[in-house]
């Protein structure tokens, strides 16, 4: 998921690199008096944000690892509090009220919504949409707090098969804590290497995307719209996202 959604913007620097190419191959034809579109500094810019995505790349694989560990976590937590439900109906003495206090405790464990991704460019987005999917599962695990306690609570509950048991709860209450944290402590380098990177390619005022098509503006001034190099320099897109 993390990987496919760094496309995009790898793309405008690969395209970058294959403009400076065929800008390489015109010489001195290629001369602007705009200084920011001479080539030393197109290949800056490339340099630079060829740099900035690698540096993205090798911070998405830990924290791609440390969301889909979560997830072994938090997946089967809906099957097997259902077959929670049961065993504590189970228990000898439950009361009607005990039982709705269970449920609702329940409903909060299960209440979390897969997020969405999310494809803009603004860093803030991009913490607003991690920062929601975080609070749900900060919420959850602090809910199995609440499962545990009312576990504990319960007279007579003590069930003989240890996925039941309150000690496994426990376990899964610190497995979740620990998981949850690795996330956090896993975006918060990426998502500030995003930023740099996105800053570089659509949000600077010399960024590449709009650098780089003014550089075309240019190139089909002095090209011939007929040529094979017009042509090529036409199919090399840049876009913002």
């Amino acid at each position: 998921m993390a990987s496919t959604s760094e496309v995009g913007h790898a793309k405008n620097i690969a395209n970058l690199n294959l403009l400076n190419t065929n800008i390489i191959a015109l010489g001195a034809t290629y001369n602007p008096s705009n200084p920011k579109l001479l080539l030393p500094n197109l290949q800056t810019i490339y340099t630079t944000s060829f740099t900035q995505q690698a540096s993205v790349n090798n911070l998405v694989a830990p924290y791609s690892v440390a969301v889909d560990e979560r997830e072994v976590i938090f997946k089967p937590l809906n099957r097997e509090l259902t077959k929670l439900r049961k065993a504590y109906k189970a228990t000898e003495g439950v009361t009607q009220v005990q039982l709705e206090d269970f449920m609702t405790i329940i409903r909060k464990l299960k209440g979390i919504k897969k997020s969405k991704d999310n494809p803009s460019t603004d860093p803030k987005d991009e913490q607003d949409s991690y920062s929601t999917s975080q609070m749900s599962y900060d919420q959850r695990t602090n809910t199995m707090d609440l499962l545990i306690s009312l576990l504990q609570n319960t007279p007579n509950y003590n069930p003989n098969e240890n996925e039941y048991k309150i000690a496994t709860y426990q376990a899964k209450k610190a497995s979740m804590l620990v998981k949850t944290q690795a996330v956090a402590d896993t975006f918060i380098p990426l998502n500030n290497a995003r930023s740099t990177r996105n800053t570089t390619l659509y949000n600077s005022e010399d960024n590449l995307v709009d650098t780089a098509n003014k550089a075309k503006d240019y190139l089909f001034t002095i090209l011939d719209a007929s040529s094979a190099q017009y042509k090529a320099i036409s199919k090399i897109k840049f876009k913002k996202r």
